[in-house]
């Protein structure tokens, strides 16, 4: 099976994955993943809209039912069922925060409208798929991507901006979180991938699928040399390192199993926590070896379940692009 882009996505699951459920996972891959997620939906979105949706009014409301479909039920279900498992668990005295401080009920009524409308700019201190955050900063950035998609004068404007609130937070461990999460910082790398696809032919000599995978692994491991790295200039540099394996994957043929690794990544993303804290009565919230290992496997089987059973059935209520 030759490495496409959605090998390359449940590869970037993955790693957030594990270093959830394993306490031993080595640190910043995950933070490297989530932002590598933002660039290829930058390509992947500019992509779609300058070539099947176009910019029209009705192109633009395709594009939107279509992400609202992909993105939202899948979403409300692992959130029902994060509900559903924080009760049981409390019920069993078992406090699953421990897993993941921000899985909690929802506290407040701008927490659950947060919630609710997945918006990034709410206090969200609890969440039924712990995880979203990220995922927030994801549905909003698609609200911008048809103007980054028709220009490259405002690709790079964003692209601009982001960079310079990354720099105003500066680049010390202290400010990691603040970049990591913010909308505004997080668009530098859904504009990087825009660009990536305006200029893929341009850039296209500099397409490496093999080097270009092999040095991202490499930057991803640098944390063992220096452990401060990630959480200073090292998210930055992997907007780069991501942008590079894009532009290297993107004009691979997508087989039946590259696709079907694609399709499963989304709800890996969203239920291995809730997936992982079921085992808590078993393991505590240690995360051994043991612990990641059964968490893992049962995640891929519910995830693999959600495509077959929700997401593919409802791909087909997809509007024409």
């Amino acid at each position: 099976m030759s490495l496409g882009l959605g090998s390359w996505r449940f590869f970037l699951a993955m790693l957030v994955v594990v270093s959830h459920l394993y306490a031993d996972m080595i640190h910043g891959p995950a933070a490297y993943a989530v932002w590598g997620f933002f660039v290829l939906s930058g390509y992947l979105m500019t992509f779609v809209l300058s070539q099947r949706y176009g910019f029209e009014a009705a192109g633009l409301k395709r594009y939107a039912f279509n992400r609202f479909l992909r993105i939202y039920p899948s979403y409300a279900l692992a959130s029902l069922a994060g509900l559903a498992l924080l009760w049981w668990l409390v019920r069993q005295g078992v406090n699953p925060a421990g897993l993941n401080p921000q899985f909690q009920v929802p506290q407040g009524w701008r927490n659950w409208l947060a919630v609710l409308t997945m918006n990034p700019w709410l206090p969200a201190p609890g969440l039924p798929v712990p995880v979203a955050g990220a995922l927030f900063v994801e549905v909003w950035a698609y609200a911008l991507m048809p103007l980054f998609a028709r220009s490259r004068s405002a690709a790079w404007l964003g692209l601009a901006v982001a960079f310079f609130a990354n720099v105003q937070f500066g680049f010390s461990t202290d400010s990691f979180l603040p970049r990591y999460v913010g909308f505004a910082t997080g668009l530098m790398p859904f504009a990087a991938g825009s660009l990536v696809c305006h200029y893929r032919e341009a850039w296209q000599r500099g397409a490496m699928p093999r080097l270009s995978v092999l040095i991202w692994c490499l930057h991803a491991l640098y944390w063992l040399r220096d452990p401060y790295w990630p959480w200073t200039y090292g998210l930055g540099l992997s907007v780069l390192l991501s942008a590079w394996v894009v532009l290297s994957l993107a004009r691979r043929a997508m087989g039946t199993t590259d696709k079907w690794l694609g399709d499963v990544s989304y709800p890996l993303y969203l239920v291995h926590t809730t997936v992982g804290a079921v085992f808590l009565l078993r393991w505590g919230t240690d995360r051994p070896l043991d612990f990641a290992v059964v968490s893992v496997l049962a995640s891929l089987l519910v995830s693999a379940v959600f495509v077959w059973w929700i997401d593919r059935p409802l791909q087909k209520l997809k509007l024409p692009a």
